[in-house]
């Protein structure tokens, strides 16, 4: 992954599940771009968190992977929360339409399996820190 990618941990607060312990978070523009492409596997505990994305595509890419798309809540005391909006696991590589959510304000890419070893559901909310 890139070395100016910030790492984050992303926890599940519904039932505790620890979903990443070693999460990239793409913030610049190379980042973004490259995203998983060239990557032949990924450990459990890694991922990719693209912030202020709603859709992926996974052309170029070697390996399945799970997307979790996320939204963003403030609530009326300014705190952030974040929501699991959907959840799509085992996502092909080179699928030729892009995966989209309208109601998502960033997106989560994970090793193939994460979803159900993490029971995770849409509606289930994280924590990212």
């Amino acid at each position: 992954m890139k070395i100016h990618a910030q790492l984050k941990k992303v926890q599940s607060l519904t039932n505790q599940a620890l979903i990443a312990d070693k999460c990239y978070e793409a913030e610049h523009f190379f980042d973004r771009l490259r995203g998983l492409i060239g990557k032949s596997s990924l450990e459990n505990g890694a991922g990719m968190l693209f912030p202020e994305c709603n859709n992926i595509h996974t052309w170029f890419m070697t390996m399945r992977i799970d997307v979790v798309f996320i939204r963003k809540e403030v609530t009326a005391q300014g705190k952030t929360s974040w929501k699991i909006s959907s959840v799509h696991p085992g996502v092909r590589p080179w699928r030729i339409l892009p995966l989209f959510d309208r109601q998502a304000d960033d997106t989560l890419e994970l090793p193939d399996g994460t979803i159900e070893r993490c029971t995770l559901r849409a509606g289930d909310e994280l924590c990212i820190s």
